[in-house]
């Protein structure tokens, strides 16, 4: 079955249990969430990793940059994101969300894509950007959760 972006409803690539949107003005991504939820990963760290690497996400490097600030689409309402801040790729980091390893309640419960991500950055930046960038949404018309 083709799967669909989950935000603009275009084409998406499939790699592993990812799906990345192919349209440039989108970039959206979406895990297989059933696919993780069958597999119980949330406390299997060689699985996980295993599910990384199939679906091409760069492995973790420890750095000065190595922040990023992220915001999910979730289900429920209109406009409906989360923003968070991550020391991991995003993608690893809403694969986290998904399968409830130090994950918000509302992320794990709701998250249906990646919407978008800036970085890497040092972690005082992402600091200072997580909360400017849930305003930003807000004041765009979005209902926004995390962002603190």
């Amino acid at each position: 079955m083709v799967q669909k972006c989950r935000i603009c409803g275009g084409e998406t690539s499939q790699t592993g249990l990812l799906y990345r949107c192919l349209l440039d003005s989108c970039k959206g991504v979406h895990w297989d969430k059933s696919a993780i939820k069958k597999l119980n990963l949330k406390k299997s760290k060689d699985s996980t990793k295993e599910i990384l690497k199939e679906a091409g996400v760069p492995e973790y490097l420890r750095s000065t940059k190595s922040h990023y600030v992220y915001v999910l689409r979730l289900r429920g309402k209109k406009n409906y994101v989360y923003v968070g801040m991550t020391g991991l790729h995003p993608y690893e980091r809403y694969l986290n969300h998904i399968r409830g390893y130090r994950s918000s309640k509302i992320a794990k419960a709701k998250a249906t894509a990646l919407i978008t991500f800036e970085g890497p950055m040092d972690h005082k930046k992402a600091k200072i950007r997580e909360p400017e960038l849930a305003q930003e949404l807000k004041n765009s018309g979005h209902t926004v959760d995390g962002g603190h």
